[in-house]
């Protein structure tokens, strides 16, 4: 199964998208114009059908349904968060939609306002129904949620489920008292702790994997484990090639924040295609080295021949734009304005007719998304005295 279509309304600060999703997306647009507000769609799915989500936990999480509805959502789709998604699997074509809107009263509670599963066009499942009026508070959950009322459609709920986020903060890895506890925390304050917890014989197998490719990336690198300390908590340790017969050892505590990163983002594409779903990365490219950067494209593509995977990033790395695989169909461009973001795929906008003229697909990106005039900003990183 995989994602094929998306659109929504007054979602965050997009008043209204609608684009195509291949195999693999690219994300790309100026700062603040909502690329990982996008990004962030495909984990509202996945916190909303998971275990121990819901619509409620999923709204309340993201600060509540102000925080969530874009600030365009009063003349437009009356209102209501809008989502609609369209997924194939093998020959069948399915579609979830769903509409959220504000409970009245002054409670303002996350209600379904409409909730539709279609499969080959047939409808299997639209809300409200007669019972959801005769009892309304059945309509502060989908059945998108629920185990009970999604037995017809819970392939779908299992794959949004699977929706996996990456976006790895060194400093927290190395010091994980800087954040709350949580599980399966995209920015890493349990990362080292989520792999130890994978079965052993997995978890060795994938670290070999990794220690193969760290030995390529990063100079000196010798050796990858983990080990526990007196207190049970577990450490990544790396021995380094130096004068000495036995390699020197480090722990995630002197690791870079490129090396950090990089393993993080190898644990990710590795271990996802052993149970396939969605893939979100946030800028991939961040600390690490641009010969790197340039390969991750082919890194990506390799792991979606071997598997269903499906991979949604963002990026601002022309190293990866460029690379000769990356179609204009898989590159999403953001731009802003004055009603609120847009997204479009790069083949469908007229500039795309550059690529033939010989620019780079960065270039023609970077002249859609670049600020028009940045003398405000070199202005004011004068001094005063060269005024």
């Amino acid at each position: 199964m995989r994602i094929t279509h998306v659109s929504a309304s007054n979602w965050r600060n997009f008043k209204n998208i609608d684009f195509e999703v291949g195999d693999r997306l690219f994300i790309v647009g100026p700062n603040a114009s909502g690329k990982s507000n996008l990004l962030d769609l495909f984990r509202f799915l996945s916190d909303v059908a998971g275990s121990g989500g819901g619509l409620a936990s999923a709204i309340e999480r993201r600060g509540g349904l102000k925080k969530v509805r874009s600030l365009f959502a009063r003349n437009n789709a009356k209102g209501r968060l809008v989502l609609d998604v369209c997924l194939r699997a093998g020959e069948d074509e399915w579609r979830y939609h769903l509409s959220v809107k504000g409970e009245s009263g002054g409670h303002n509670r996350p209600i379904v306002d409409e909730e539709v599963v279609e499969l080959n066009g047939a409808t299997l499942l639209r809300r409200p129904d007669d019972d959801d009026r005769e009892d309304p508070e059945r309509l502060t959950q989908t059945h998108l949620e629920q185990i009970s009322a999604n037995k017809a459609f819970r392939v779908i709920a299992e794959y949004f489920s699977r929706v996996q986020y990456f976006h790895l903060v060194p400093q927290i890895i190395r010091d994980p008292t800087r954040t709350a506890p949580a599980h399966d925390d995209p920015y890493g304050s349990d990362f080292i702790a989520q792999m130890n917890g994978t079965q052993a014989q997995t978890r060795n197998a994938w670290l070999r994997r990794m220690q193969e490719a760290l030995q390529a990336a990063v100079p000196g690198f010798e050796s990858l484990g983990i080990e526990t300390d007196a207190a049970g908590r577990p450490h990544l340790v790396a021995g380094y090639k130096n004068w000495r017969s036995t390699p020197s050892r480090q722990s995630e505590a002197d690791f870079s924040d490129g090396t950090l990163r990089l393993i993080g983002l190898l644990w990710s594409i590795i271990k996802a295609p052993a149970n396939p779903g969605v893939l979100l990365l946030e800028e991939p490219e961040l600390s690490l080295n641009t010969a790197i950067v340039r390969v991750l494209p082919s890194i990506l593509a390799q792991v979606r021949r071997s598997s269903d995977l499906q991979i949604i990033l963002s990026t601002h790395a022309p190293e990866i734009l460029n690379d000769e695989g990356v179609n204009p169909d898989e590159v999403l461009v953001l731009r802003v304005t004055a009603d609120g973001s847009q997204a479009r795929l790069l083949s469908q906008l007229p500039e795309v007719a550059d690529l033939e003229l010989g620019l780079s697909t960065s270039e023609v990106v970077e002249a859609l998304i670049a600020p028009e005039n940045l003398e405000g900003l070199m202005a004011a990183t004068r001094s005063r005295a060269s005024r």
